[in-house]
């Protein structure tokens, strides 16, 4: 029943995403002719009007189909200034750009309701919840369950040694941990944070315990919800820059299987955090999407616009070429995403982190 959950609010993301894409067509006049959910061939679809409505079998996305979105389609007769390319180049733009705006604006008001409704107040234990593969405390031979007694002889709270973690990059630490009823002790070498390469990196993630929960007033919550946008935008930006230059961070890649399972757990977790955690999702999708690459709707915003700047329309064969070289980076980082998926379900699983 979560899993069930957890992909209807996928869907949900992928549905207010197409949607914002759909009624900036429709407010400049353009012809929309199809409406999917998914990708062909249709599982069901119904023609409404002008409009084609349908759910593809195909679940990894949505699109809009727009008449004359490329200048070789044939347009009806008598209907030729409502095709995508014969509006002005502003008009394309900010219908491509309304689908990303729409998935920004949603993640920004659930945010809101998080805080609005009642924020849970976690604070993180001593328990060692997960452990990042590949880091020093799998290397190491740390294992979640375990509960730290001690680094460097200090026995603080889980604040206190997450704080001492990070101001040791590089450094060798002696940890002393309760497991089963013994205590072990062990050694890690610090790596460094790939989301900031100045600060010590242990690769666990602290448990978590419910200690209530935290209200906020609408202007508060307002604010809140903002800062996050902005935040968790820049958190997004870093994981891309590290899927190039980390194995670390390509290991923790994940595919639409790691999204759901996870986004499932959450809503364990309370529907507040279940909210927060698809807003963060919803944020990330228009991020992607309004990269610079073809065929996401970052490539075709700046394609119309170096078509404004030259003055003359770009030739179809470079159009292609372009789009080609996208869908390659993204049909790699898919089948990576769900390599690490398929080893997670064959291994440890997906956990909360």
């Amino acid at each position: 029943m979560l899993t069930f959950i957890a992909i209807v609010g996928i869907g949900l993301l992928i549905l207010i995403h197409e949607s914002g894409h759909f009624l900036a067509a429709k407010a400049f006049g353009m012809k929309a002719e199809k409406f999917y959910l998914g990708f062909p061939p249709a599982a069901i679809k119904k023609k409404m009007g002008e409009t084609e409505y349908g759910v593809g079998v195909i679940p990894l996305g949505g699109y809009v189909k727009i008449m004359g979105m490329t200048r070789e389609e044939e347009v009806a007769e008598g209907e030729e200034d409502r095709a995508y390319f014969a509006r002005p180049v502003w008009q394309r733009v900010i219908t491509i750009s309304a689908g990303p705006a729409m998935n920004v604006l949603l993640a920004a008001i659930l945010f809101f309701v998080f805080y609005y409704q009642g924020a849970p107040n976690y604070q993180p234990n001593n328990t060692i919840a997960s452990i990042v593969k590949g880091s020093a405390a799998a290397q190491t031979g740390l294992q979640p369950g375990d509960k730290i007694i001690s680094i460097n002889g200090s026995s603080a709270g889980a604040l206190a040694f997450r704080n001492m973690l990070r101001s040791m990059p590089d450094q060798k630490v002696t940890i002393i941990v309760a497991r089963k009823g013994e205590q072990k002790t062990y050694m890690p070498t610090l790596g460094r944070d790939p989301n900031d390469p100045s600060k010590g990196f242990l690769g666990i993630g602290f448990g978590q315990d419910l200690v209530g929960t935290l209200n906020f007033s609408i202007g508060t919550s307002l604010k809140n919800a903002v800062l996050d946008v902005g935040s968790m935008t820049k958190e997004v930006f870093i994981a891309i820059k590290n899927l190039f230059i980390s194995e670390q961070s390509r290991s923790q890649l994940t595919s639409p299987i790691g999204i759901v399972a996870i986004s499932s757990q959450t809503i364990s977790l309370g529907w507040g955090v279940y909210l927060r955690v698809l807003g963060f999702i919803s944020l990330q999708l228009a991020i992607l999407n309004l990269l610079p690459l073809l065929p996401l709707d970052g490539g075709h915003v700046l394609f119309n616009l170096l078509e404004k700047i030259k003055g003359s329309p770009i030739r179809r064969e470079t159009f292609e070429r372009v789009s080609f070289i996208g869908l390659a980076l993204f049909a790699g980082l898919f089948i990576l995403g769900l390599v690490n998926d398929v080893q997670r379900l064959l291994g440890p699983g997906f956990s909360i982190k």
